[in-house]
């Protein structure tokens, strides 16, 4: 379980008017003409009042010194209201999963400090909080706020504490405060979304603009690094990951994520040799990228068992190309029928190329197709094809141009879908 975080709220009023009946003070036999009598610091002095003091404080003080700060009013029963103004600091324990969309309980606690409930029980007014009309928190915006009674036990060992032993009575007013998040909005969240989509530009320069791109990337990175020291310092520091923190964590990937892929892109772009693709997709363009020397092992591998697989009924419509004839000045014709006796012909080394070529079909009576490059025929059969590298760092560049704003639309429909729910 995380451990809340303990943070001082300060409420620089408070209107503290406990009132009580204390029948020594009743006067109504001796005064009947006298509706009500008033005193100031003095009167609190010569009269017996309730030690009624604020539990979860650090600090708090009477606000200044004169009648309108302690005023005490006692009616003809002998009922004593007890007017105080008090600034207090709270203690409060936060809960900052969410932060800076996080909801918190901040309680104001009233007990009594030297009589237990066997002496003094605290109950609430009908009307026990009266908020002011222009009331108004610059970082919080209050949500609503329940009053609670209870009694609360000290043991003798929390004497040492500042306490007496046994069980005493706590009123309770517990104020629940919603965070106002226009600053960090407006600060935080819509400057590092122009820094992400900002860091994209470098998808339409061109791959081999090394200075730009590399300006751009390193640039939004320092700046979303800025931006969130000047949040993340102002917080206290705690051991679970808060939400302002999954969101750095998300930018700061997407930004990096940019730079890494213009690196790759680069080094790609640089590259001499074609790389051989069994299908022009994103499977094999990805996996003939990062493996170059892999796919062309493994493209020699598979033309070199096609060319041993061909049967001789495959060279049927095959023919020597124009440099056999050249070269070897005579043909040996194979494949033909075995009714037909063909000797080997001779060609004499005075005649064209033509001359051979015409001697042999009409020997043939079959005709010859032109020639085509091995090597050509070899890749088409196996269905190989080639990408230049610039070809496969312009293919990247196009496709990083889409997966980048929908990973980081997909990564802001996850985020706010936390927040919210």
């Amino acid at each position: 379980m995380c451990t809340p975080v303990l943070t001082f709220i300060q409420l620089n009023q408070i209107w503290s008017k406990p009132w009580y009946l204390d029948k020594r003070l009743k006067f109504s036999h001796i005064v009947p003409n006298l509706s009500q009598i008033h005193g100031g610091q003095f009167a609190h002095d010569l009269i017996w009042t309730p030690n009624v003091y604020v539990s979860n404080e650090p600090s708090s003080a009477i606000m200044g010194n004169g009648v309108k700060d302690i005023l005490i009013s006692i009616n003809p029963a002998g009922m004593v209201i007890l007017n105080t103004r008090l600034q207090a600091t709270l203690n409060c324990g936060l809960r900052l999963e969410k932060f800076p969309f996080d909801v918190q309980e901040c309680p104001l606690i009233f007990e009594s400090w030297t009589h237990n409930v066997l002496d003094m029980v605290l109950y609430w007014d009908d009307e026990p909080i009266v908020l002011a009309d222009e009331l108004h928190l610059t970082e919080y915006k209050l949500v609503d706020k329940w009053v609670n009674m209870t009694e609360t036990f000290y043991t003798t060992s929390q004497q040492h504490y500042g306490h007496f032993a046994g069980n005493f009575s706590s009123l309770t007013i517990t104020f629940k405060l919603a965070r106002e998040m226009g600053f960090f909005m407006m600060d935080y969240y819509i400057p590092s979304i122009l820094i992400v989509v900002i860091s994209w530009v470098s998808f339409w320069l061109h791959m081999d603009a090394s200075p730009p791109r590399i300006v751009l990337g390193t640039n939004t990175i320092l700046t979303f690094m800025t931006l969130a020291s000047k949040v993340e310092n102002s917080l206290p520091k705690v051991s679970y990951i808060k939400a302002s923190e999954i969101w750095f964590l998300g930018c700061t990937i997407f930004l990096f994520a940019a730079m890494v892929e213009f690196a790759f892109v680069n080094t790609i772009y640089r590259r001499k040799k074609n790389v051989p693709l069994k299908k022009v997709n994103s499977k094999y363009i990805l996996k003939s990228t990062l493996t170059p020397k892999l796919a062309r092992k493994q493209f020699q591998k598979n033309t070199t068992g096609l060319e041993r697989s061909r049967s001789w009924s495959s060279l049927e419509n095959t023919t020597i190309s124009d440099q056999d004839y050249s070269s070897q000045n005579y043909l040996t014709v194979h494949s033909f029928p075995s009714n037909l006796n063909i000797p080997s012909v001779k060609i004499e080394e005075d005649k064209d190329q033509e001359c051979s070529r015409k001697s042999i079909a009409t020997i043939s009576s079959t005709p010859l197709p032109k020639p085509f490059p091995r090597r050509a025929t070899l890749a088409h059969l196996h269905n190989f094809t080639t990408m230049t590298p610039q070809e496969i760092a312009q293919w990247i560049d196009r496709r990083s141009r889409i997966v980048f704003p929908v990973a980081f639309i997909i990564f802001n429909i996850l985020y706010w879908s936390f927040i919210w729910i």
